[in-house]
């Protein structure tokens, strides 16, 4: 395998980057912070080590991505066991972490959340519109769900994603380059295949085959690291067991 070796612009320009989505993190201060297992992993790691108050414990991993088969149904059940869990939490802010290029999985995510808020009130409310109605105005007002975006420059956007950027659900950090997006040597968790479909097309369950911290993913973190001011002997990859417990949401 090459390791790629990174320019100090490039690690500087990416570093940024990530620190300002960072203060965004801080901002929005969520009670939940939302990593889809392929693309947003890396993004856990990289916050980490240009925050060290960047709040790992409260990240929930999920199978949110295309790429997983029967992508819908994982994240039902993935959402009914996330509310079984946070039951009589009375107000929750939840902010997911997203890698974008057309900026459509972050359209699609948001559309999963808001089908999960119209399931959970209808599980509460039985038949009773009146009921139904009642408890979905109650949980759009105390749950909110935001949308951190790590942007390639030099990509169209979805006429949807930018009309969540502009409700102001979006929030987008731009990057000249984001050099995890669609590269698994930069991203430590392996899937267990479920098929190849016509297309040639990888589709994967919702299981982890096992965790590998690549060379090329190491350097990464070693040059953020660097920049950051961290010690590189003392940052990895996180979460492993987490990762695990998140893809086990969706399936029982």
């Amino acid at each position: 395998m090459t390791i790629r070796t990174y320019n100090p612009e490039e690690i500087e320009e990416f570093s940024r980057g990530l620190k300002k989505a960072a203060d965004i993190v801080h901002t929005i201060d969520p009670d939940y912070v939302f990593a889809p297992v392929i693309g947003a992993v890396p993004f856990v790691d990289l916050l980490h080590i240009v925050d060290r108050e960047f709040p790992v414990d409260r990240v929930e991993y999920l199978p949110n991505s295309s790429r997983f088969e029967h992508r819908d149904e994982l994240m039902q059940r993935w959402y009914d066991n996330f509310y079984k869990r946070t039951e009589g939490q009375d107000k929750m802010k939840i902010l997911c972490l997203d890698e974008v290029l057309s900026g459509a999985s972050a359209v699609k995510g948001q559309r999963q959340f808001n089908a999960s808020l119209n399931r959970l009130s209808r599980n509460r409310a039985g038949q009773d519109l009146k009921q139904y109605l009642a408890h979905k105005e109650h949980l759009e007002g105390s749950i909110t769900y935001n949308v951190l975006g790590f942007a390639e420059k030099g990509h169209k956007l979805a006429k949807p994603f930018n009309g969540l950027v502009q409700r102001g659900i979006v929030h987008v950090v731009e990057f000249d380059k984001v050099p995890t997006i669609d590269n698994m040597d930069l991203n430590p968790v392996r899937l267990k295949v479920d098929r190849v479909n016509g297309q040639g097309r990888t589709r994967y369950a919702p299981e982890v085959a096992s965790f590998e911290v690549t060379p090329a993913y190491l350097a990464l973190l070693q040059n953020v690291a660097q920049y950051a001011g961290v010690d590189p002997s003392n940052v990895g990859s996180l979460n492993f067991a987490k990762i695990q417990e998140g893809l086990r949401q969706s399936v029982s």
